[in-house]
Parts: C-alpha cells; sequence; structure tokens
C-alpha cells in the first residue's frame, strides 16, 4: 500500500476518473509513503535474480507504523525524495511493480470480516483525477491477480491474529519483535519455490516465536 494520511473510502460499484501521462510526478516526493509487502518483494527478487534479503538490503529501508509492526518502503533517491527505481522519466520494473504502485490511485485493505476487499482513494494528490472513468472493482480486477488478492486478506487475518500476541510482549523485547517480524515476512524465501505455501509456512512460525516472546 501508499502510506496515505488522506483517503476516502469507495464501494465497488463506485468510479473515479484517473489518467496515466506517464510523467513520473507519481514516483516523485514518496520518501517511506510505498510499502513493499512480502509478495512485491518476492516477485521482485525474482525478476532481479536474486535473494529476497539482497533486494530488501539494496532497495528498501525499514520503517515502523506502530509497535511491533516493522515493514518496509522503497528507498528514494535524496534530491527531491524519488522512488529508485524511477529511470528517465520511467518506471525501471513497471511490469512487476508493487502493489501499492499497479493499484494507484487507490489502496485495498479486508473488510471487518476479512472476507473481502474494499477501497480506498486517496485525496492528497489529485493531479491525475482527469480523463478516463473507471470501476473500482474493475480497476482492483485488473490491477491485482488471484494470488495478490488471496495474500492481502490472508496478511491482515494473520497479522490481527499476531496483534493479540503483541500486547503480551513486554516492550523490552521490541528489537527482538522487529527481527523475527522482519526474517519470517521477508527474508526467509525461495524464489525457486511457490510463495504463499512459504508464507503460510513462515507466519505459522513467527507465530510460535512470538508466543515464546510473550511467556518471558
Amino acid at each position: 500500500m501508499i502510506l496515505y494520511s488522506k483517503s476516502e473510502p469507495l464501494t465497488a460499484d463506485d468510479t473515479f476518473l484517473f489518467e496515466c501521462k506517464l510523467c513520473g510526478d507519481c514516483c516523485r516526493k514518496v520518501k517511506n509513503t510505498v510499502m513493499i509487502e512480502s509478495l512485491d518483494l518476492f516477485l521482485l527478487a525474482c525478476h532481479l535474480k536474486m535473494e529476497t534479503a539482497e533486494v530488501a538490503n539494496l532497495h528498501t529501508e525499514v520503517a515502523n507504523i506502530a509497535w511491533g509492526a516493522p515493514i518496509l518502503v522503497l528507498k528514494s533517491k535524496p534530491i527531491g525524495d524519488v522512488c529508485i527505481f524511477l529511470k528517465s522519466g520511467k518506471c525501471s520494473i513497471r511490469e512487476f511493480r508493487p502493489r501499492a504502485c499497479r493499484l494507484y490511485p487507490l489502496s485495498v485493505g479486508p473488510d471487518n470480516d476479512m472476507k473481502n476487499l474494499i477501497a480506498l482513494k486517496s485525496s492528497e494528490r489529485d493531479f491525475h483525477y482527469i480523463g478516463q472513468e473507471h470501476r473500482v472493482s474493475d480497476w482492483i480486477a485488473d490491477n491485482m491477480n488471484g494470488e495478490s488478492q488471496d495474500y492481502v486478506i490472508t496478511e491482515c487475518r494473520l497479522l490481527r491474529e499476531m496483534g493479540r500476541i503483541l500486547r503480551c510482549i513486554p516492550r523490552n523485547l521490541e528489537n527482538d519483535v522487529k527481527r523475527l517480524m522482519l526474517l519470517n515476512r521477508y527474508l526467509m524465501f525461495d524464489t525457486d519455490s511457490d510463495f504463499m505455501s512459504q508464507y503460510i509456512r513462515n507466519m505459522e512460525r513467527l507465530k510460535r516465536e512470538l508466543e515464546n516472546l510473550a511467556k518471558r
């Protein structure tokens, strides 16, 4: 997701105007805003023929959005806070760009029952809201495949479970929590194997390790 400070919820039948001008403006001033999810990192590592840990080290940095919830965000260039993958005004990883970029100017998350996706529209940058009309449900279907949609719902459901455990872990173990979160959610993947099976395995291991911390 893109970490918007201003957004509005949309229904599946809502429409919005959007036109990509290939100007690269949405890739500028993005310091600490473009979140890289586990699936994003895995697919990018496959594309670059690198290990997920290597891609994370070279192209992302750690940000914290809440206690015990470190995330990875794309690095940006010092001048203009431009995305490191913006080359000559164009995205150099367009086919493998993160979900946040594919869904732009929308983002999605699960509903309260963790069964369906709901959409949010950024109200921070409105310069693209012209041109062709798009239906929300069509936009999501066109820019998120089945694996990506399943991942988002599964991720949020499992992180909600982790949140209950995190509340029982002493705050002085924060560094241990961050290490376990980053290892299991991002770094311990084999790009020659199926993503979702590895992801579920890693999250089950993470849950056990956090439960052990909570017992200290």
